[in-house]
């Protein structure tokens, strides 16, 4: 026990030492751009089918701002698969777009990265993007979702190595970033590759708009 304790000491204060530089990076990184910062946020406010996955989730160092007039957010995001030694946590970070359009909730699944989320209907997509992603949608729902991914959009996305699922729910668009991002560099860079993407999308996404069919639900539900 004499060995035991002092170890645990060592390994909770580098831990909280790392929490601290985490926070203190955050918090620079708005407060260089002008922007909003808090050190967490109500899950229950997320309406994406990533926010229901596994168990132990939770949302830090959040930011939020607006660039070239559209309202954004960027936050930290975990959850945890498992138990005990067979445990294992998913590190995210979230880019989201705010958009004046209307669309269903809508998921594009990048096959190449470390979780999938197989959910809704399953939209055939052609040989060539099928390798690289799944797209889900409501059913009575699956137009829509081919009308925002068309073909030039995920060839954009593949000649750009995009690696990260992408969400559409409540007039936002939700960018999952595999992994914990602790350098500026990382951080602009991709922030860029968001941007980027709404860039693409931002004109159809500001004009798009559905109505529900009959009682038929535009959510996707686990």
């Amino acid at each position: 026990m004499i060995f035991i304790f002092p170890f645990f000491f060592i390994f909770l204060y580098f831990v909280l030492v790392e929490s601290k530089i985490r926070t203190l990076f955050w918090k620079k990184f708005a407060e260089l751009n002008g922007w909003k910062y808090k050190d967490s946020s109500d899950l229950n406010q997320e309406q994406g089918i990533m926010f229901r996955q596994g168990h132990s989730r939770h949302i830090s160092h959040c930011i939020e701002g607006v660039i070239d007039g559209r309202n954004f957010r960027i936050f930290n995001y975990n959850f945890s698969i498992g138990s005990g030694k067979h445990r294992k946590i998913y590190f995210y970070t979230v880019f989201a777009f705010k958009f004046n359009g209307a669309f269903p909730h809508i998921y594009l699944n990048n096959k190449t990265n470390y979780y999938s989320i197989k959910i809704g209907e399953s939209i055939p997509l052609s040989t060539e993007f099928e390798k690289s992603f799944s797209l889900s949608a409501p059913k009575e729902y699956e137009i829509e979702a081919l009308e925002i991914f068309t073909p030039d959009v995920l060839v954009s996305l593949l000649d750009n190595k995009f690696g990260h699922d992408v969400e559409f729910v409540n007039q936002e668009m939700l960018i999952f970033f595999y992994g914990q991002i602790s350098n500026s560099e990382q951080l602009e860079r991709e922030f860029k590759r968001a941007l980027d993407l709404e860039d693409l999308l931002d004109e159809k996404l500001d004009r798009f708009k559905f109505e529900q069919i009959g009682d038929m639900p535009t959510k996707l539900y686990n």
